[in-house]
């Protein structure tokens, strides 16, 4: 190789050390304080929020994690309060000896209260700012302030945020009785044309009532405990109302959310006697149609499920004929649970949360036009919806339906 091009090289290689200025922005970990779930109630003060935070304590987190006892809480909970969200948060500053990290906050609850009344002008910075996730959980707590649920703990975990992240995916893959949303889906829904949101429904069960762990430093008794289940219903950024287990199945039956669950059947044959089906995979489509002006709906849900459990086990019957009616059965109980949603949806909250509107958009775009204008109020109440729904039914665990019992 040359000698002036290795030169060339040399001069190259050294004038690029000036550019790098090393982490000119660094943050030592010590110096921040890791947000683990984030909490919004409206504050005692009027026009005020308050803001309140999970925050992850390293040490007890360590003592655990090395096979020691720690008996302390392994989170900080801290509230500030603001004219804005953006307010309150900086004012943690006066309150907490090392800096706020976003990063790893994995939950947002709003009080019940506050959703109410809507919450769009508290959203815009975990939207907005770079440093909070879009993937984090969007939950509203059923009758109270997202203070006292961040209060819930459960034995299984040291920090809640974790325990409520695995009671939705639980929730989520056993029984698809609630929703599964973030802030990115909630806002995209929120935005979205002929669709409305929803949310987590997070509650709290008391255990026992006459014992209170806030302002507690030791962890021996856990007075409250988080439960998430159903869904929230909101109509633009206002909650409105809930749906209940059923009434949330229906709407992931609609959505084509559906991932496992048990379904409950009466044993045909058998009277007052039960059949547990496994629902093993699910498939729905939304057909819009518009006939004469007038729009209409078509749940389409194609599920297979296997028997979990009999009762009455040795009660011998007709497998096949049995199996035939279950299907029908099962059928049944589905179609009950998307007409329920809908039923609720269309007379008491006015909510087009399934996105009827949506589908009738996409697919007659010129007639939307005309039927956008008051869809929630009149369009979406007076929808005709229809289902179709197709069951099948596989292994029994035995070649017939019951067991024969040696007389």
């Amino acid at each position: 190789m040359p000698r002036l091009y290795k030169k060339w090289i040399c001069i190259i290689l050294s004038s690029t050390l000036l550019f790098l200025g090393g982490c000119w922005n660094r943050r030592e970990i010590e110096t921040l304080a890791f947000v683990t779930a984030t909490g919004i109630d409206g504050a005692a003060e009027p026009k005020k929020v308050q803001v309140t935070v999970q925050i992850a304590k390293p040490a007890t987190l360590v003592a655990s994690a090395m096979g020691g006892v720690a008996t302390e809480r392994s989170f900080w909970l801290v509230s500030s309060t603001g004219y804005t969200t953006f307010e309150a948060i900086r004012n943690f500053a006066h309150q907490s000896s090392r800096r706020l990290y976003w990063a790893h906050s994995q939950w947002l609850v709003f009080g019940e209260e506050l959703a109410r009344r809507g919450i769009e002008d508290v959203l815009d910075i975990f939207f907005r700012d770079g440093e909070t996730r879009q993937t984090a959980k969007l939950a509203i707590f059923k009758g109270g302030k997202a203070s006292d649920f961040l209060q819930t703990e459960l034995e299984m975990e040291r920090l809640s945020s974790g325990a409520y992240l695995g009671i939705l995916q639980t929730g989520t893959g056993a029984q698809s009785t609630v929703v599964d949303v973030d802030l990115r889906q909630f806002l995209i829904a929120l935005a979205g044309e002929g669709i409305e949101p929803v949310a987590i429904r997070a509650e709290s069960i008391d255990r026992p009532p006459d014992v209170d762990i806030r302002g507690q430093m030791e962890r021996t008794t856990i007075s409250r405990a988080p439960r998430i289940t159903g869904a929230a219903v909101f109509k633009g950024p206002k909650l409105v109302g809930w749906f209940d287990q059923p009434e949330t199945r229906g709407y992931n039956w609609i959505m084509g959310k559906v991932k496992s669950g048990i379904i409950i059947v009466e044993r045909p044959e058998v009277s007052d006697k039960y059949v547990g089906l496994e629902l093993m995979r699910a498939r729905s489509k939304l057909k819009p149609e518009i006939v004469e002006g007038r729009p209409s709906a078509t749940v389409i849900v194609e599920a297979e499920a296997n028997v979990g459990d009999i009762q009455a086990m040795f009660e011998v019957t007709d497998t096949t004929r049995m199996m035939s009616a279950m299907e029908r059965r099962m059928a049944t109980v589905i179609v009950n649970e998307i007409m329920a949603a809908v039923d609720k949806a269309q007379r008491e909250l006015k909510s087009d949360v399934f996105g009827f509107g949506q589908a009738i958009y996409q697919e007659y775009p010129k007639e939307w036009r005309r039927l956008r204008e008051d869809w929630n109020d009149r369009g979406f109440p007076e929808l005709e919806v229809k289902t179709e729904v197709t069951v099948k039914l596989h292994k029994t665990g035995l070649t017939e339906i019951g067991l024969p019992m040696r007389r």
